[in-house]
């Protein structure tokens, strides 16, 4: 045999190859096959990632405008009037785990109300404090049993106006601000300051004691007199009623009394039972209320839910006041 008949059967039996065997084209299958689960299962996780982060920043835009005006008004917050013989008219006139009122400083000008009387009397006059409402509703508008993602709720803002001209044009039903009546009155129609939808915090969500677990509002109360912050409990909230005066650790300086009611009515001047003013009328002393809002929708967060919570902080007591903090100014209002 010639060299070239070498090199040619050499080269000829290199090209007899005889192809993959089975185990080899198995192998090969399953090391594809677990290529493109990893691949399949990567996007799937890259895709819900960013449906999660695109819904919450979808619930954060409706949430976060919404939440900057009530900060301003809870920061404006003011007492409605005077004190009568040394009670103050309490600045929050209720307090919910699920909604509260309160009345705020703000912009309320006898030609920014559409009770305002024709003529110049009404010009540049102030008429009081502007009642808000921040509540959450159910789908037909009331207060809600329970909230879920699959029946959600709603927070809703909302500003109420003093009525003006009901004894003569141009007076305003608030006193403080004129001499008529004893208490400002409102009308029933309302500026919707804020709609927030999709809201879960549920009030059937409760502890063994009946209490709430996600509250929409918690509130704390600072005594000037002994220096000393009372974070009240949902609990307490839902009972309307501060108990452990007298043995909890949570009041310096122990109060003769154990309780103290949170209905404003029954707001009373200081006394040997209720020796404070945060005490003796807990509704004046509220010095910062804290929204834990619970936004939820398909897709968002590990439990469903985009979470949103702020501490306001209400202003400090008005210059010059002697009597009551937080005095309603018209020169602000």
């Amino acid at each position: 045999m010639t060299t070239t008949d070498a090199v040619r059967d050499r080269i000829h039996r290199y090209r007899d190859d005889r192809g993959m065997s089975i185990v080899e084209v198995m192998v090969t299958s399953m090391v594809l096959m677990v290529l493109l689960g990893m691949t399949f299962v990567s996007m799937e996780l890259i895709q819900r990632v960013s449906t999660s982060v695109s819904s919450q920043y979808q619930e954060f835009q409706q949430a976060l405008p919404a939440m900057a005006p009530f900060r301003s008004l809870v920061a404006a917050e003011v007492e409605p009037a005077p004190p009568v013989n040394g009670v103050p008219t309490p600045g929050f006139a209720s307090l919910g785990n699920f909604a509260m009122t309160f009345y705020a400083n703000v912009g309320t000008g006898y030609n920014n109300t559409q009770a305002c009387p024709t003529g110049p009397s009404c010009t540049g006059t102030t008429a009081g404090p502007a009642k808000v409402v921040a509540q959450e509703l159910d789908a037909n508008g009331q207060p809600p049993t329970s909230c879920s993602a699959a029946s959600p709720c709603s927070l809703q803002v909302r500003l109420y106006l003093p009525i003006i001209g009901v004894v003569s044009p141009g007076v305003s039903t608030c006193p403080g601000v004129s001499l008529t009546g004893t208490a400002c009155q409102y009308s029933s129609s309302y500026r919707l300051l804020a709609n927030v939808q999709n809201v879960v915090n549920d009030p059937s969500a409760v502890d063994g004691s009946g209490a709430p677990i996600n509250p929409l509002f918690t509130y704390t109360l600072f005594d000037t007199t002994q220096n000393q912050a009372i974070q009240l409990t949902s609990g307490e909230v839902v009972n309307q009623m501060i108990t452990g005066l007298t043995s909890s650790a949570t009041y310096a300086n122990p109060y003769p009394v154990d309780t103290q009611s949170l209905n404003p009515l029954n707001c009373a001047a200081t006394s040997t039972n209720y020796p404070t003013t945060a005490i003796a009328c807990p509704l004046d002393a509220v010095q910062s209320v804290t929204i834990h809002l619970m936004v939820g929708k398909p897709g968002t967060g590990t439990n469903g839910a985009v979470e949103n919570s702020l501490i306001v902080y209400r202003y400090a007591q008005s210059p010059g006041a002697s009597t009551s903090p937080y005095q309603y100014s018209a020169a602000v209002g």
